[in-house]
Formats: C-alpha cells, sequence, structure tokens
C-alpha cells in the first residue's frame, strides 16, 4: 500500500477536530475525545463557564487532560508511511520526541541529545552546533570506522607480537633443553670417565694384591722347603744323639762319615731367599701417592662446583638487628665500627667477638634476607683492618628472637680476630692456618645438605667448609660481625 492510499485509509478520529491534521500529543478529555494538547490548551485558556468540549459541548468543572500514547503511536507509524518509510519487522522503532512527539531528525552535538524541530528552536539548543541525524551518524560512523581500524591494526599488532612472543618462547625453552642435554651429557660423560678410571685403578689394584698373592705364595714355599730340609737335618742329628757310646764314637770313613765331635757337624749354611716384600712396598707407595693425587684433583674439583652452583643472592643488611656499637650504611651494604658510638662497659679493649662476652654483646648484624632451600652464595669485601666474621645464623628453636650472637642463636662463620683467622661456631673456634688474608670472601650455603663453606672469592679457593649440619627447617639469614677501628664489612 504507497503513502497516499494509506493516508486515506486512516479513520477520521486520526485527525484533531481542532486543527484537523494528525494528532501532535494526542490527549483524551473528560468526555472521550481526542485534541491534540496545545489545540485544546489554547480553547481552554479562557474559560468562561466551566470546560466544554469542542466537539460534543459537553463541560466539566475541572480541566482533565491525558495523554493518549496508544494514538500517537499509531500516528507516528501513519506519519512514516505517508513520508514513504518503510516500518521494521524486528524489533519495536524508537519513539520520537517524548515531549513534542515529533521525530527526532537533528543531533545537538554541545548536549549530544537527539531533537525534534520544535526543541531544535528552543532557549536551550538555539545556540548550539545542530546537524541533521544522517549527517551525525555519518560522521560518527567514520570516526567509530577510523578508530574500528586503530583497534584492528592494534589488534594485529597484538597478534603479530604474541605470536613472536610464542615463537621466541619456544626457542628459550628449546635452548634450554639443548642446555639440559649438554649438562647431562657432560656429566654422564665425566660419571663414565670417572668410572672408567675408577675401574682402571681397581683392575692395577687387583694386580698388585695378586702379585702380593703371587710372591706370598712363593715366599711361602720357599720358606717351607728350608723348614723341611732343616726339619730332616734336625731329626737325624737327634738319632745320632740317641745312638749307642761305640756306635756313637765309631768313624767309618768308607760310609764317608765324619769323625765324631764338634768338628765332624759341619757347618750349616742359614740362606733366607730374598724377601720381595721391599718392591712390593714400593709399588703399594707409588699407588698411594697416585691415588693422593687423584683425591686431591676430585677435591678439587669439588671444591669449584661448590663454588660455582650455587645461586647469587644480593644481601641487605638489617639496621634493626645491629648491635649498637654499629653503623649500617642506608642502603643496606656495609657496616662499620664506630667507636664513638660504643656503649658502657663494651669496646676494643674487652673481649673480643666470640669469647662468650655474654648474650647480645657481640658487634654485628643480620641479613634482611632468609634461606630456607635450595643453594646461595654471596660475595663480602672485608677490610684489612680491625677484627671481623661473616657466615650465618639460625635462631635456635623457643629463642625468642633475642640478638644474633647471643647464646640462643647458632652460628657457623669465619673470620679475623686479633691477627688470627678462626673458624667459629656458637661452641667453638677452631684456628685456621696457614692461610692468605682474602680481599673478598664469598659463603655458599646447601641448605638441604646443611653444607656452609668459604671460599677466597679472588682466588676461587676453599678456605674453610663445616661438617654437614641440619638447620631443621628454619630460615637461615646471612651474619656479619666487626669489631676494631677501621673494621668494615
Amino acid at each position: 500500500m504507497d503513502a497516499p492510499s494509506a493516508r486515506d485509509a486512516l479513520p477520521g478520529e486520526a485527525s484533531c477536530p481542532i486543527c484537523l491534521e494528525y494528532f501532535r500529543d494526542p490527549v483524551s478529555i473528560h468526555c472521550g475525545h481526542h485534541f491534540c494538547r496545545s489545540c485544546i490548551e489554547r480553547c481552554w485558556e479562557w474559560p468562561t463557564a466551566g470546560f466544554a468540549c469542542p466537539r460534543c459541548r459537553d463541560t466539566a468543572p475541572e480541566r482533565s487532560l491525558r495523554p493518549s500514547r496508544e494514538l500517537a503511536r499509531v500516528l507516528e507509524i501513519a506519519r512514516r508511511l505517508s513520508r514513504g518509510e518503510t516500518l521494521g519487522s524486528g524489533e519495536e522503532e524508537e519513539e520520537g520526541c517524548q515531549r513534542h512527539r515529533e521525530p527526532l531528525e537533528v543531533f545537538c552535538k554541545e548536549d549530544g541529545a537527539l531533537l525534534c524541530a520544535i526543541c531544535r528552536e528552543s532557549r536551550a539548543h538555539r545556540a548550539h552546533t545542530v546537524l541533521p541525524v544522517p549527517e551525525v551518524v555519518r560522521e560518527y560512523q567514520a570516526q567509530i570506522q577510523a578508530r574500528l581500524q586503530t583497534l584492528k591494526d592494534d589488534r594485529d599488532k597484538i597478534q603479530e607480537f604474541r605470536e613472536a612472543e610464542i615463537r621466541r618462547n619456544w626457542e628459550y625453552l628449546e635452548k634450554t633443553e639443548v642446555e639440559r642435554q649438554r649438562i647431562l651429557s657432560q656429566f654422564q660423560g665425566l660419571r663414565l670417565s670417572l668410572e672408567e678410571h675408577s675401574r682402571h685403578l681397581l683392575a692395577r689394584l687387583g694386580d698388585l694384591e695378586r702379585d702380593i698373592g703371587k710372591v706370598q705364595e712363593e715366599n711361602v714355599t720357599s720358606l717351607t722347603k728350608e723348614i723341611s730340609r732343616l726339619d730332616a737335618r734336625i731329626q737325624e742329628l737327634e738319632e745320632k744323639c740317641r745312638q749307642p757310646a761305640r756306635t756313637f764314637l765309631q768313624v767309618t770313613r768308607d760310609n764317608g762319615m765324619e769323625p765324631p765331635g764338634p768338628a765332624g757337624l759341619g757347618k750349616e749354611n742359614l740362606q733366607l731367599p730374598p724377601s720381595p716384600l721391599p718392591e712390593l712396598e714400593k709399588k703399594i707407595h707409588h699407588f698411594r701417592e697416585e691415588n693422593i693425587l687423584l683425591e686431591e684433583t676430585l677435591r678439587s674439583f669439588q671444591d669449584i662446583l661448590m663454588f660455582e652452583l650455587p645461586e647469587k643472592m644480593t644481601v641487605t643488611l638489617d639496621p634493626s638487628t645491629a648491635h649498637p656499637q654499629l653503623l649500617v650504611a642506608p642502603d643496606g651494604s656495609s657496616v662499620s665500627w664506630e667507636s664513638a658510638r660504643d656503649p658502657p662497659g663494651d669496646g676494643p679493649g674487652t673481649d673480643p667477638p666470640g669469647d662468650g662476652g655474654g648474650p647480645g654483646t657481640d658487634p654485628s648484624v643480620l641479613g634482611r634476607e632468609g634461606v630456607t632451600a635450595g643453594r646461595r652464595c654471596w660475595d663480602v669485601q672485608v677490610a684489612p683492618a680491625g677484627s671481623w666474621a661473616l657466615g650465618v645464623a639460625r635462631e635456635a628453636p623457643g629463642s625468642g628472637g633475642e640478638t644474633p650472637g647471643s647464646a640462643e642463636w647458632e652460628l657457623w662463620s669465619m673470620g679475623l680476630c686479633q691477627g688470627q683467622f678462626w673458624a667459629l661456631t656458637s661452641l667453638e673456634r677452631i684456628p685456621l692456618f696457614p692461610i692468605h688474608a682474602p680481599r673478598r670472601v664469598r659463603v655458599a650455603l646447601d641448605y638441604e645438605r646443611g653444607q656452609v663453606a668459604f671460599f677466597d672469592a679472588d682466588k676461587r679457593s676453599l678456605i674453610f667448609a663445616f661438617p654437614a649440619a641440619s638447620f631443621k627447617g628454619q630460615s637461615v639469614h646471612p651474619w656479619f660481625l666487626v669489631w676494631g677501628e677501621g673494621s668494615r664489612i
């Protein structure tokens, strides 16, 4: 149906009886007839005797205007049909202006609102930039399309970056796998080489054992024969001694008998076979020297692994755990002795650290970082002056957090005290000598094995390693002590 026929087909009630146009903001009055709101309000602007209906003349004492939204919606559809617009079959079309029931044909950019023609001319929007809705839609669509394209470009870039990251991650995983296989191969080769060398040494040791057995057998056989010969000679002489006097003294030269008496006994020249033991002793000594050299090589190799394998960590000193005599740098990187801060009864003239001066008397400080698993190491630069010690401390169970260095803390440390190097624990001091004063000391901690070792970090050589201990699942903290003028860590 075209627009004119649709308009002609509308009932007469679709037009206002006053303006004879389609209803605009239709309202119903007391008698039920419909009018445009503006039309009926003009008619009732100056009422004389009540409010009369312009159509049926029915009068009411009070004005009553009831909006008729259903009729307004039907009329909006009629207007659109008259303009040749098609009706959507899906969602319900948006209504027009809520105030004037006019189509929303323009858009106010300042207020961001859709306006009808009447709102457009109002004082609120007269000075604003107002554009037709299609033009604004095209403008905003262009902006949205530009933004959409930017977002798509950003998405494509992120996708490319993600793919590149995935490729790099796979490359890194492949590299780590190559390193894993390399480590396994190296240690497998080392293990096979050590096993081969071990078998070679054990084979040589087996040959030496067989040589010892063979020599022992030959030596015992030779000595057994000599013992048998001497036994026979002894038996012969014993039998001669038991003969009667005439027989004993009778000399028969025809039978080759020697005259009786000592002169007739002859000399027994005892000749011991040469002993092979000195030569075997030389072989054993030579083998032992080679084995000692091998042990030193393996021990050096173990020291290198103990030096290199732990993960390096940065230690920051905790000023709250520092003794009053100590001055900790603001960044926690160093600590030094401050004689001006000596508390009463404590100072360089008193007992040296570690000599049992009482709980908390040792001028020490802890590192903030605690270790509860794995292998860790840290390097410490020490000063040649004064006394110092460094290592690790573990709080004893139930100590209540007393000062480090007291009896409630267990220590594993080494350091320089009064010109002598010591390995220090909470219970004992072990002198270390000879030792060259290191410039940097590396502390290596293997938590699972309970091992604490100290190295000359510049020479990469082991200074001292404590026997395996148990940290009992508690946190182990780096521990430092300085004592005396010029002492600094």
